[in-house]
């Protein structure tokens, strides 16, 4: 009698489980006040998961709406962590900059990626980053990653670029620009000086590099906007640029070559996290969980997003394209993927590129 009572309520959980789906409250996707469930996504703007045609079938499947609000800066996203948006945020987009600082400091859930069906498709190389776990918890999943490198216009260049040094070439004095970014800039110096990027071992000899550079470079750009911009109207050359915005503009006809030079160049991974205490885990599951499944990255990379992290997507690609936009493994091999840097760090390399832009 008991082992069939036992298997009565197996079978009502299972039901249960079944038509809950998506993580829900209940059958119909609805909160227990009746209300469809609003997951709160902080994310950078116009960044895939708030582009209506690639979230409707989620929206459909879970019977949920996804709120977006926006982060202007890494750093800020963690300010908003830190200051209200435990139990009210569900999901956030950091990357390893703040990814140490917010898990030390208890703002995000760990993950159990056995509930991440797709997580088994994500390249092992971005499972395996340390910022994303501590003591052997997971606390951040990959979901797109890219370079920033160099993109040329083929119509004005008409040499084939392969080095780094291309910054440094008086004769396109006038013609380059590089993002307005003290990590960035830190970097690229470093990688051209074949010291250490992540960590240089001189400072000064950062500085005296960019501050050669200087005069060479047209503007320092701020925005993807800008710089497609200045490159579309042909007010640039050379430039330092993302690989996901290079490729869409080459999809928009833009004439542009990207390159990851023989030096190497600078590569980055944005995560999901689910924050402490979010109102939807279950539903930021599932999320997650279809922002690195092959429908939303394929079509996601078609429409010129960035590179996905799942497999299957990368072996279905186009070869020709892999291989120009770098998004082969010997194009990955040659990538220093930002670390994460302590704040005095962070501090010293925002001053020095400060100096520089004012000397």
């Amino acid at each position: 009698m008991f082992k069939k009572s036992m298997s009565i309520l197996s079978i009502l959980l299972t039901i249960t489980l079944i038509v809950s789906g998506c993580g829900g409250k209940s059958g119909n996707g609805k909160d227990q006040a009746g209300e469809k469930r609003e997951l709160v996504v902080v994310n950078w703007k116009d960044y895939g998961s708030d582009n209506p045609e690639l979230m409707k079938s989620f929206e459909e499947k879970c019977n949920c709406k996804i709120v977006h609000e926006y982060m202007a800066s890494e750093e800020e996203l963690l300010t908003r962590l830190r200051t209200g948006g435990v139990g009210k945020i569900d999901v956030v987009l950091p990357n390893s900059s703040i990814l140490p600082v917010a898990i030390e400091e208890g703002l995000l859930e760990k993950i159990d990626v056995d509930k991440i069906e797709n997580y088994q498709y994500v390249n092992p190389k971005f499972k395996n980053l340390p910022e994303n776990s501590k003591d052997g918890d997971v606390y951040a999943i990959p979901w797109v990653w890219g370079s920033t490198s160099i993109a040329y216009n083929p119509e004005l260049v008409t040499e084939e670029i392969d080095s780094i040094q291309v910054f440094w070439d008086e004769k396109y004095k006038g013609q380059i620009a590089i993002r307005d970014d003290f990590n960035d800039a830190v970097m690229i110096a470093a990688i051209a000086l074949n010291d250490d990027p992540n960590n240089p071992s001189d400072l000064n000899k950062i500085k005296e590099k960019l501050l050669e550079q200087k005069p060479l470079n047209r503007t320092y750009w701020k925005t993807g906007d800008e710089f497609s911009k200045l490159f579309a109207n042909k007010q640039i050359a050379i430039g330092l640029a993302w690989s996901g915005q290079s490729a869409s503009m080459k999809k928009e006809g833009v004439p542009l070559k990207y390159v990851i030079p023989k030096e190497g160049a600078i590569g980055w991974v944005d995560n999901w996290a689910i924050v402490k205490d979010a109102p939807h885990k279950d539903l930021a599951l599932e999320f997650i969980n279809y922002m690195i499944g092959k429908e939303f990255q394929t079509n996601w990379v078609n429409s010129g997003g960035p590179a996905p992290v799942n497999t299957q997507v990368v072996d279905a690609l186009d070869p020709d394209f892999v291989q120009e936009m770098g998004l082969d493994e010997e194009s990955i091999s040659k990538l220093f993927f930002i670390s994460y840097h302590p704040e005095e760090v962070k501090k010293a390399w925002n001053e020095l590129w400060h100096e520089v832009k004012a000397n």
